[in-house]
């Protein structure tokens, strides 16, 4: 090693112990008590997603030959049919809580999607307007995790899997019941 070389690595190595003395001695908001809590994220599970199916009432009748079959001035009515959990909410004893959010659209026929509503907490329900005669109305929903819930960390992920059902062709019927725009 030349000698110009030694004494800059010399120079290098003295310097080292100065730096890190200078920032020791500074004073940071850790070791003054302004400490914030900690976010960090919890491991390995997710809220429950929400199944559901839907039916329609008209009149407040339910349960008709037709109730897969929305009609114009009909009440959408989504309702839980259970839920799917993620098995590592159990092993880690996770008891967040959720709410879920719904998100309804308005499916065209060329598959365009038009939002029309965005719900939290999920009301489930729509009536069938005039607009959408002739389209389909799509639910997406997932549960998100109440922040409330999770005291001194950040959940990962905060939502669970979306998921969504799907009605068939909105129609619309004349007066005497025959159907008069559908597709």
């Amino acid at each position: 090693m030349s000698k110009h070389n030694l004494i800059i690595y010399s120079l290098l190595l003295a310097a080292a112990p100065i730096s890190v003395l200078a920032d020791s001695s500074t004073t940071s908001a850790a070791t003054v008590g302004m400490f914030s809590p900690p976010t960090a994220p919890s491991v390995g599970h997710r809220p429950s997603s929400p199944l559901s199916d839907y039916g329609l009432e008209l009149n407040g009748y339910y349960g008709y030959f037709e109730s897969y079959i929305p009609i114009l001035g009909m009440l959408l009515k989504a309702r839980m049919v259970g839920r799917v959990s993620d098995p590592d909410t159990v092993k880690y004893q996770a008891n967040e809580t959720a709410t879920t959010v719904c998100t309804y659209y308005r499916v065209e026929k060329d598959d365009s999607q038009h939002e029309l509503l965005r719900e939290k907490p999920c009301k489930y329900e729509i009536v069938i307007s005039e607009d959408n005669v002739g389209s389909k109305i799509r639910i997406e929903h997932y549960n998100e995790t109440d922040m409330v819930s999770a005291p001194g960390y950040t959940p990962v992920p905060m939502v669970s899997e979306i998921h969504s059902i799907e009605t068939k062709r909105i129609v619309k019927l004349s007066k005497d019941l025959s159907v008069i725009s559908a597709d």
